[in-house]
Parts: structure tokens; sequence; C-alpha cells
């Protein structure tokens, strides 16, 4: 079976690849980087000027200044959790190369010169059209979130904000025009523990992915793989995730996991 990973390139990504090499070999991985799409400094200039981005802007300064440390502590968490301290890389055994959009023509030729079976999306931006239809088999996208209830972004903290400690976890479903509205091909909730802290929930998802994927592609080559339909639900959005949310969020989370015995 042909495996094409699209991907966006960090750590827990790298983690994530590698150990579905190890099961199965993944035959190549395009990464879509942010560097890839970055702005001269004219056009930075001119869009952080745009009196039409001053929201985005200001957003952008208030989350590095309040929640900046915790992205930093989720990267050093991915380290030493996934790569033991080791420098995160993708295993040399794997070709990859770095693309601009995986929407565009000319990614969509590259993807399907590699005549995949399998596509496996983790991490990129909303795909559309043509990119849909190049897998032999299926497309596949993994979604930090229990579906169809938490469909969209903005997660976990949606979840915190509105108490569902029920529902974390990671699902992993067919991708299609709808946001995360295709068929649900697997899935694995994860209960908090004591010790836990929201930096350390990425990995820890991660970890389901990587547990799901592996039975969905035995399945796949068992053809025996199950399909389930979602019900039609509310599309969550990080831009409704206020500051002030996100904050209620975080406390939320905190009481809860100081309850736990």
């Amino acid at each position: 079976m042909n495996i094409i990973f699209l991907s966006s390139e960090s750590a827990h990504h790298y983690y994530l690849i590698n150990e579905i090499h190890k099961h199965h070999s993944v035959k190549k991985v395009f990464f879509q980087t942010t560097h890839t799409v970055r702005k001269n400094q004219v056009e930075r200039i001119k869009w952080i000027g745009n009196p039409k981005n001053y929201g985005r802007v200001l957003r952008a300064l208030l989350d590095r200044l309040v929640f900046g440390r915790e992205r930093m502590l989720a990267d050093k968490f991915e380290k030493e959790f996934l790569f033991y301290g080791v420098t995160p890389a993708l295993d040399t055994a794997i070709p990859y190369e770095i693309i601009k959009s995986f929407n565009d023509a000319e990614t969509v030729a590259k993807v399907r010169k590699e005549a995949p079976d399998l596509i496996i999306v983790f991490g990129t931006d909303i795909l559309q059209g043509e990119i849909l239809q190049i897998a032999k088999l299926n497309i596949l996208n993994i979604h930090r979130g229990i579906l169809p209830k938490y469909r969209g972004g903005g997660l976990p903290m949606w979840m915190f904000y509105h108490n569902d400690f029920d529902n974390i976890g990671t699902t992993v479903h067919v991708c299609s025009q709808k946001l995360d509205g295709g068929d649900i091909v697997g899935q694995k909730f994860y209960r908090l523990q004591k010790d836990d802290k929201i930096y350390k929930l990425r990995s820890k998802t991660t970890i389901l992915a990587i547990e799901i994927l592996r039975e969905v592609i035995d399945k796949m080559v068992g053809k025996s793989l199950e399909y389930k339909k979602q019900e039609m639900a509310k599309v969550w959005t990080s831009k409704d995730l206020t500051i002030m949310k996100e904050l209620i969020a975080r406390r939320n989370f905190e009481r809860y996991v100081k309850s736990l015995k």
C-alpha cells in the first residue's frame, strides 16, 4: 500500500509519521511549512497596517503575551516525551518535499505522481477540491477532538470551556468537502490524570492518533474497515475562542485535574 502524508512540520508530526513508518512503510511526506509562504518585509508592513487586520494582529499579540510560555512548554515536553531529549526529526529513510499549498495545481500534480493508495492528513490548512480525490482508497484526517460533537478548531479549549472532560480524544475520519464532516473510521478517548497539564495533551493525543492509524491501516489491508457516518453538529472555531474564554477554559481545566484522585 502506497501511503502519503500531507502534514505540517514539527516534533509531534515527525514522531507520528516515524511511528507509522515502522508499522507500514510511508512512501513520501509533503510538508506545508509557514516559512514557505512568509511575506517579505514590505508585504508584512502593509498587511499589519491594513485596518481590516487590526483585530487579528491584536489577538496574535495578546495570545503570544498570555499563552506564549505554554506554547514553549508544549514544544519542550514533546521533545522530552516523544524523542527522549534528542532533536526531533523525520526518519531519514522517508522522502519528503516542502510545498506552499495543498490546494494548488502544482502540488496536486506532485501528489498524484506518487500514486497514493492512502493519504493521511495531519495539521494542514483546510483541503479543498481536487486534492481530496487523488487517493485510490482513502484520504484520512487526524482530528484532535471527538466527532461529531467537536468539529472545527479551538480544541481542546472548547471542551474545557464547557467543562466537558469526557470528550477529550482523537478521531480519524475521511476528508470531505464538509469541514471534519466525513465518515469516522477510528476514535479514542483520553482520560485526564491528576498530573496532566494542558501543554502535555498535544503529545498524548498524538499517541492516540498513532494507535488509531495502526488499527485503521491493518483493517484497510484486510478489507474490513468500517465507516460511521456523522450526524450534523456545530462547527467550533478558533476565532470565536476569545482570550477571556481561553482563560475560563484553563481555570476549568485546573479545577478539574485538582479534583481527580
